[in-house]
């Protein structure tokens, strides 16, 4: 089973996605509180060369949400393993992601405090139907009133704590 956990208090959970299908791009990000509630969400279509390269650029976008929100501490979740890696400097990040690791450092470094994770997709829900639905338009904002109900419902399910079956 894979379990969403909501921050601790006075922290943000920012979750985020990338979704790359026939040439298309798309990224997700959903900002909850530690009560488990939505706060803001964000999706996008872009154009770019790799899976990796979209992962990063959810992150880079949900972490800029997340300032303008008022955050001063910030989880970032993921279920990119190599976006993470290039994060804390591991691993050899291509030359077309230094922009955007450089936005993302400048970013985690007004924050009072930050943590990174991975997340297996399944636990990833509604930032992964964030960044599928984008794949035909440009950028959206959605609040509350707005939520799409797919991911209403997998908030519902993740506040709930019942978690996902881990598919092989």
């Amino acid at each position: 089973m894979v379990t969403w956990f909501p921050p601790d208090v006075d922290w943000l959970k920012l979750n985020t996605d990338g979704s790359l299908a026939d040439d298309r791009g798309g990224y997700g990000a959903v900002i909850r509180n530690d009560r488990a509630e939505f706060l803001i969400g964000l999706a996008g279509r872009l154009d770019l060369p790799s899976i990796n390269l979209l992962e990063l650029k959810a992150i880079e976008k949900g972490i800029w949400l997340g300032i303008q929100l008022g955050a001063s501490h910030l989880w970032v979740e993921s279920d990119s393993t190599t976006a993470l890696a290039w994060i804390h400097g591991k691993g050899n990040a291509p030359w077309s992601s230094f922009r955007s690791l450089r936005s993302i450092h400048h970013g985690l470094q007004q924050l009072q405090g930050w943590k990174a994770s991975h997340i297996y997709r399944e636990g990833n829900s509604p930032a992964d139907l964030a960044a599928s639905f984008q794949l035909t338009r440009g950028e959206t904002t959605f609040y509350l009133e707005n939520l799409w109900n797919e991911i209403r419902e997998a908030m519902d399910q993740d506040r709930k704590m019942e978690g996902y079956l881990r598919k092989s």
